[in-house]
């Protein structure tokens, strides 16, 4: 069997230049390669600022494909100017499900895209709970709410118990509130 030729960088932007805003899956069926070649291009693209991402995030709990488009002007607004970026919301094509995302002034967007730095997590599970005095919650049902792993959201839980930062209130099933 031959061996199939190597598709150019070329190809793939010329591609995207064409189908904007389309999932990983889509481009691999135009292109006739991989879909985790095409990953693994649009990730290398997307570090020279090539490409950009916009975040498909999580709809009732199920992930979304993100969708890839041609880097057009930054979407950030030069530093001191008091504007503020723009959201996947606000970048999605029209009729795609994204959930409601804020970047913070890191630029690292909350509600499930991307990877957090560290502690972001700890902050996002003590606002979600602060913002709900009174009531109790389980790991799981704070990770669908925040689009995250429910065993990352358990082990950031147990930290804050040990620091007194949140209440646990219930071991089995566990269930945590915020302290005060």
């Amino acid at each position: 069997m031959a061996r199939p030729q190597q598709t150019s960088t070329e190809t793939i932007l010329d591609s995207l230049a064409t189908h904007p805003e389309v999932t990983v899956a889509d481009l691999a069926d135009v292109l006739g390669i991989g879909r985790s070649t095409v990953a693994k291009r649009l990730d290398a693209l997307e570090t020279v600022g090539s490409v950009r991402r916009i975040s498909g995030g999580r709809v009732r709990g199920a992930r979304v494909a993100d969708r890839w488009s041609m880097a057009s002007a930054p979407d950030t607004a030069p530093s001191g100017t008091g504007e503020s970026r723009t959201n996947a919301t606000e970048t999605a094509p029209p009729g795609s499900a994204t959930p409601e995302t804020a970047v913070s002034d890191s630029g690292t967007e909350h509600g499930g895209s991307g990877r957090l730095a560290r502690g972001e997590l700890g902050t996002l599970v003590r606002e979600y709970l602060s913002a709900r005095p009174g009531e109790d919650f389980g790991p799981s049902a704070v990770g669908k709410a925040l689009g995250r792993s429910q065993g990352a959201v358990s082990n950031s839980l147990a930290t804050m118990a040990d620091r007194g930062e949140v209440e646990l209130v219930g071991d089995k099933p566990r269930r945590y509130r915020i302290a005060g």
